[in-house]
């Protein structure tokens, strides 16, 4: 997952100012010190706020945290299940508007699918207990 700076950065002998998107290489104990301190904010989970100048050839089709066939579907419990990373797990569940904390990367791979799993299923209970109540 990479990661875009609130206030300026220096790390590893270069400075990135406010809105710049982090390299992957940067070290895991800088980016954990940033994530802290809430001095940086995911990049990859809203790819619509990206500015289009970091990669001209994107267009947005190619991002596969979305049913193709139906954009605002949730994945099966399957589907999330075949995951196999927690960062991707972790973009998903922020698609879904699931925050999975700062410290979702402690956790384990198949916690972090049951998590989200179960926000799935308490949110469609939500959308249509509402309705089976009423009858």
């Amino acid at each position: 997952m990479r990661y875009k700076t609130k206030v300026t950065v220096v790390t590893g002998g270069k400075a990135y100012n406010p809105g710049t998107i982090l390299p992957a290489d940067i070290s895991s104990a800088d980016l954990a010190f940033l994530k802290s301190k809430k001095f940086v904010e995911p990049a990859d989970v809203a790819p619509v706020f990206a500015d289009e100048a970091d990669d001209p050839e994107d267009e947005g089709g190619d991002f596969s945290g979305f049913n193709e066939k139906v954009p605002d579907a949730l994945k099966s419990p399957e589907e999330i299940r075949k995951i196999r990373t927690k960062k991707d797990i972790f973009g998903y569940a922020a698609s879904v508007g699931l925050d999975l904390g700062e410290n979702y990367e402690e956790k384990a791979l198949k916690e972090l699918q049951e998590i989200v799993i179960n926000f799935q299923e308490e949110k469609l209970e939500e959308e249509t207990g509402s309705d089976a109540e009423e009858e």
